[in-house]
């Protein structure tokens, strides 16, 4: 190897460590950088931006997955469980104003019963069918046995009001099959009667 060789080779070698430090300092472990992915819409932190008069939105969020399919799953079934809590609050609440109507107090209905009801009646598919729009994140980090990608999924998912109603009163109807009390029973009919018409602020 001539002396000019030798001189391009420490050279290079040189570069090649300085330019390692480099990277290392700019991205020391534990960093994250997202890959690819446009910015963020407003929705995924104000989902009632896009509720509608027919229709509540529902934002739901992945947690870090090495798929982006099952990124997508994630973010739906969260949105789901939102839509099904959000069901039997719902439901709950109006029982509880037609008690209050009528002077008495009674828990004559569990809301973790409806939602139990609602989870076998609201399936992924339906809330599949939902799904308006998603945003997907591919991100890099950087741990201490190198370099790994993941997914971050979001779903935007307009669940209409009439079905999330229908839904709800089917699911206290099942629930209230073991009541007893001629007068819970009363309440609870009252109860579905009001909930015919369901409006977006009011689940």
């Amino acid at each position: 190897m001539s002396t000019r060789q030798k001189r391009y080779f420490a050279i290079s070698l040189i570069f090649f460590v300085l330019s390692g430090c480099a990277s290392t300092k700019q991205f020391p472990i534990g960093s994250e950088v997202l890959v690819s992915g446009k910015e963020k819409p407003s929705w995924i932190n104000r989902p009632t931006e896009k509720d509608t008069k027919k229709a509540k939105a529902f934002v739901g969020t992945s947690l870090n997955e090495s798929m982006e399919s099952q990124a997508r799953a994630g973010a739906l079934e969260d949105a789901r469980k939102q839509i099904i809590d959000a069901m039997g609050v719902y439901g709950k609440r109006k029982i509880n104003e037609v008690i209050s109507s009528v002077g008495t107090v009674s828990d004559i209905i569990n809301p973790g019963v409806v939602r139990d009801e609602a989870t076998k009646m609201v399936s992924e598919s339906i809330v599949k069918s939902r799904a308006h729009q998603y945003h997907i994140e591919r991100w890099r980090r950087v741990t201490q046995s190198g370099v790994e990608y993941y997914y971050k999924a979001y779903v935007l998912v307009l669940f209409p009001n009439e079905q999330a109603a229908q839904i709800t009163r089917d699911a206290i109807q099942t629930a209230a099959q073991n009541v007893k009390d001629e007068q819970d029973k009363r309440n609870i009919e009252r109860a579905l009667k009001v909930m015919e018409e369901l409006k977006t602020n009011e689940w």
